[in-house]
């Protein structure tokens, strides 16, 4: 009775095809013993393994992708191959035929520096817009507001624009800003033309300020 050995390793060659039988060198590494009755030892041992053409569509693995994958193979010795293409040691009539997955150690990687420029990119854009919406948050209506108009949409008459508010004013109007993140009392307009009727001061603060949005009342 044929003594049976159990070879694992990854392919070294490209598949030698002979029709119904296809052959391929494989590795394996590790002091491995050579089979009952073969006087050879060594730290690696190259086999010719033999297989038909049923057992490796079973692996549903490409011919291009055989030799990047690692296989456990069961089978016969054999030191006489009908090929002539047989270059390993030992010959292996293959009866079983299995793939392994690849387990890749994962790298137990030190923390990231501060200094990661995607990380701080990351961490950058989290802190903007826990910034944003903070400030959002803190928006308070003042009293008497309709709704809230696009400082675009609110058309400034020439006389206005010609004044230019006192300092105390639109330092009143600012430290509003500041605090409650718009001006400090609606901004007043005509609501069917949006043409500003009175508090230019406010506007003129909130556009310095670059707000988008102003409160208004009609």
């Amino acid at each position: 009775m044929a003594h049976k050995i159990t070879v694992t390793g990854c392919p070294t060659s490209s598949i030698q095809d002979y029709g119904k039988y296809l052959a391929f060198d494989m590795e394996e590494k590790g002091s491995p013993n050579a089979p009952k009755g073969i006087p050879f030892k060594s730290n690696a041992i190259t086999y010719t393994v033999v297989l038909s053409l049923k057992q490796f569509n079973k692996l549903n693995v490409n011919q291009e992708e055989f030799s990047e994958r690692r296989f456990v193979v069961q089978g016969e010795p054999c030191l006489d191959i009908p090929f002539e293409q047989c270059k390993g040691e030992i010959g292996v009539i293959c009866m079983q035929i299995q793939e392994i997955e690849v387990k890749r150690k994962e790298k137990k990687g030190k923390p990231q520096k501060k200094g990661s420029r995607a990380q701080n990119s990351e961490n950058s854009d989290h802190k903007e817009e826990s910034k944003k919406e903070k400030k959002e948050k803190q928006i308070l209506a003042p009293k008497g507001t309709r709704e809230w108009m696009s400082l675009e949409e609110i058309k400034v008459p020439e006389a206005f624009l010609k004044f230019t508010p006192g300092m105390v004013k639109q330092k009143v109007v600012e430290e509003s800003i500041e605090k409650n993140g718009t001006v400090d009392k609606p901004i007043i307009i005509n609501p069917e033309t949006h043409e500003l009727l009175d508090s230019y001061s406010r506007y003129y603060v909130a556009k310095k300020k670059n707000l988008e949005h102003v409160p208004v009342y009609y």
